[in-house]
């Protein structure tokens, strides 16, 4: 009898977003991803045990994004699967292991940005300095996958740029196009909600009315009313 192959599964479905923030996505009932819930997967995964990563995501948080990466990149055995997109920071993911990419999807890359900026021109010089490091440091993801130089990912993602299936396999960023295959399949909507500090606050004021609502009703229910 052939022997089943251990595969562990994880989503990269929705936004980037870091551990801190994971819960106002799930409030919302969004999907999202954060490094903690792919942290948790490997450590339950055997070391023989092949990763599979399914990417549906245009993107979020370059920190959380890179984390994932690093965490990823730590395994040997990863498979990434990209089903509709993988932009932005969900295409740093994408390079982390053997990625193959379905005819329809697409792999963007563009510049750092940085939002909530603040100061005098001193503070805008300083930021600009820190994303043109920052869009460096990301490059050698592409750069290590594809074997292009870091110059000539710099102006891809100074521009921009959106590939294609063909095209992402042609430039070195995927391995293999998916062609005539049952793949399992867990597409989510990835259209990102984009936390601001006025989201966040909502949030957090209609956790705790519920959480307040919930206890009067335990009290009530305590009482006999």
């Amino acid at each position: 009898m052939e022997e089943v192959k251990k595969v562990a599964v994880i989503k990269v479905s929705g936004d980037i977003v870091s551990n801190g923030d994971k819960w106002i996505y799930d409030w919302f009932n969004m999907d999202a991803t954060c490094p903690k819930d792919v942290e948790s997967i490997l450590e339950k995964a055997e070391p023989e045990e092949e990763i599979e990563v399914f990417i549906n995501s245009g993107g979020g948080s370059v920190f959380a994004g890179s984390e994932i990466y690093s965490k990823l990149r730590a395994r040997q055995n990863v498979v990434v699967k990209v089903e509709s997109m993988a932009g932005s920071a969900a295409s740093i993911i994408a390079m982390a292991g053997r990625c193959l990419i379905s005819p329809v999807a697409m792999i963007m890359i563009h510049n750092v940005s940085m939002y909530g900026a603040s100061g005098d021109y001193h503070d805008m010089q300083k930021n600009a300095e820190i994303l043109k490091q920052m869009n460096a440091a990301l490059a050698t993801a592409y750069t290590e996958k594809t074997g292009k130089s870091k110059e000539e990912i710099l102006k891809m993602m100074d521009r921009e740029t959106w590939l294609t299936a063909n095209q992402c396999l042609e430039m070195g960023f995927v391995d293999e196009i998916i062609r005539n295959q049952d793949i399992r399949s867990y597409t989510n909507n990835f259209a990102g909600m984009w936390l601001t500090d006025e989201i966040r606050e909502k949030a957090k004021k209609q956790k705790a009315e519920k959480e307040a609502t919930e206890e009067i009703l335990n009290d009530l229910d305590l009482y006999g009313i």
